[in-house]
């Protein structure tokens, strides 16, 4: 499911659209407190399914990674976003609110695929 990250608007409603732009290229659309963003990420790394990482071609400049483990009863999941915005003041002041956006984000989009992997398991 991680690698299918077109399907990633079915999970949170602040992920806009997704586009495959082939040569393991993604076009993001996202929609934070009004604000639409938008950036171009490559596919650096796949260990498939333990491992996908990213970094932004195009757009906000960042960097990401998932990193999938065994765990008693199921799977951790470690996701690592890294941004910089190329502004100190901008950087500061969105570095406060980042982290909760993301955490929400992330929260969503996980609670999403857990009720999607019981339906299909039903």
């Amino acid at each position: 499911m991680l690698r299918k990250v077109e399907d990633f608007p079915r999970y949170t409603g602040a992920v806009e659209t997704v586009t495959p732009l082939g040569d393991e290229r993604y076009r993001w659309e996202v929609r934070v407190a009004g604000v639409r963003y938008e950036w171009v990420v490559e596919i650096v790394q796949s260990d498939e399914p333990e491992r996908i990482a990213w970094k932004s071609v195009t757009g906000i400049s960042n960097t990401g990674r998932y990193r999938l483990s065994p765990a008693r009863g199921g799977t951790d999941l470690q996701l690592v976003i890294d941004y910089t915005l190329n502004s100190f003041l901008l950087d500061k002041t969105v570095g406060r609110v980042a982290g909760p956006v993301v955490r929400r984000i992330s929260a969503e989009v996980l609670e999403r695929v857990r009720e999607r992997l019981a339906s299909e398991s039903a």
